[in-house]
């Protein structure tokens, strides 16, 4: 297969950049370009049916204290993360929505979106991490997760 290089096709000069990369960051051991994280699945109920690593790390509990409950029992109706639970049942209705997380040591931007079955129905969400807000390093990274 041949690539082509088109030149004079405008009047201006192509800017070539490169992507920025920025220091390792808690919930990744890898640098991050402003990707998306998986964080998790949930069922049409709202149980969470699978959980990332990094959304542990994000909420200071155990995949096994958080896998298989749903986000009342680990979130709960109130407090920081209450927008959590409107965005899921906005995406059970087949909306994408956004909320932010607030962990005990980051505050993470997510979107969360529909799980389709076969026929295009909402059978559960998914959640990706868009982007980590701010980052608390005043305690030391490496504390016990709360069971």
């Amino acid at each position: 297969m041949r690539q082509w290089e088109l030149i004079g096709i405008t009047d201006q000069v192509p800017v070539m950049t490169q992507p920025v990369q920025r220091p390792a960051s808690p919930v990744s051991a890898e640098p991050t370009v402003d990707e998306p994280v998986f964080f998790w699945t949930t069922d049409g109920a709202l149980r969470l049916q699978s959980i990332s690593e990094a959304a542990v790390q994000v909420i200071g509990r155990s995949i096994d204290a958080c896998k298989g409950r749903d986000l009342l029992e680990v979130f709960g109706l109130e407090g920081p993360n209450a927008s959590l639970l409107d965005a899921h049942i906005a995406a059970l209705g087949g909306d994408a929505a956004t909320f932010v997380l607030k962990g005990d040591r980051v505050s993470v931007r997510c979107r969360v979106g529909p799980v389709t079955d076969v026929l295009g129905k909402a059978s559960g969400t998914y959640c990706v991490a868009m982007h980590i807000d701010d980052v608390d390093v005043r305690d030391d990274t490496e504390r016990p997760a709360v069971a």
